[in-house]
């Protein structure tokens, strides 16, 4: 039975099984729904459903809102893994780093200065879009993968099992690129290799530089990579702050 008006109630008070009382029908009605906030009796406006979806969490109980995957992306060595574990602290929901989900010949391939091919990134990609799309039910994920080609965007972009191919706009997974020069990238994988923090070398910057390929339709907001990794997190969660599932703090 739908909520469409008032008019079910001296139906339910018509149900002997239910209970004698108005108070009780209602009651029962309402533990069938497993509603939160209780039903009125009398004839209510119904909310538009564009004005329900972009209240903030929380503010309806009866509205669940689709979970956002903000991907911090770009070539390796500009910061991406900092923001996206800072942005998904700032949101309290997961984070997920691609680098994990690279299989043991992938990084031995890299470590050894050798490129991925797309044979080797496939797989990785696929199983990024997996572990994604298991946290998108109702909830937001921040993620940090390189992405640099709108190919594998696109397979990021299938964890929304809604999402139809060029229609960016209404996908749940989103992407910000952190943009800096090639000398200023070069420095820091060059401070992090030397540190043992990454097995990826300074001598792999030319070929992912030469990777990143951004099409302007799918409407990626590219920051300066060199900002404070606190001001990118403010500014990616006010860009997004009406897709998210999360309740973000008012600091933010």
């Amino acid at each position: 039975m739908k909520l469409k008006s008032a008019t079910w109630a001296p139906q339910v008070w018509k149900w002997p099984k239910w209970g004698r009382t108005r108070s009780a029908a209602v009651g029962c009605y309402r533990r069938r729904l497993q509603l939160s906030t209780p039903l009125s009796l009398t004839r209510e406006p119904v909310e538009s459903e564009p004005r329900r979806r972009s209240a903030m969490a929380g503010s309806d109980p009866l509205v669940a809102r689709p979970g956002l995957a903000i991907v911090i992306m770009g070539v390796s060595g500009c910061g991406k893994s900092t923001v996206a574990a800072l942005l998904a602290e700032a949101l309290g929901c997961s984070f997920i780093e691609a680098d994990d989900y690279h299989s043991q010949a992938n990084k031995a391939k890299m470590s050894k200065g050798i490129p991925l091919s797309d044979a080797d990134r496939t797989p990785w990609l696929e199983s990024l879009r997996d572990a994604i799309r298991d946290r998108l039910d109702g909830e937001d994920v921040a993620v940090s993968c390189s992405a640099l080609q709108l190919k594998y965007r696109e397979i990021l972009r299938a964890a929304d099992k809604s999402y139809q191919p060029g229609y960016y706009a209404a996908c749940r997974v989103k992407f910000v690129c952190l943009r800096a020069s090639a000398e200023v990238i070069t420095d820091r994988m060059q401070r992090r290799s030397s540190e043992g923090k990454h097995f990826m070398p300074a001598s792999l910057l030319q070929s992912q530089l030469d990777l990143l390929q951004i099409d302007a339709a799918e409407g990626i907001t590219e920051v300066d990579a060199t900002m404070r990794a606190g001001d990118i997190v403010r500014d990616t969660i006010a860009q997004f702050r009406e897709e998210l599932a999360s309740t973000v703090p008012p600091c933010f």
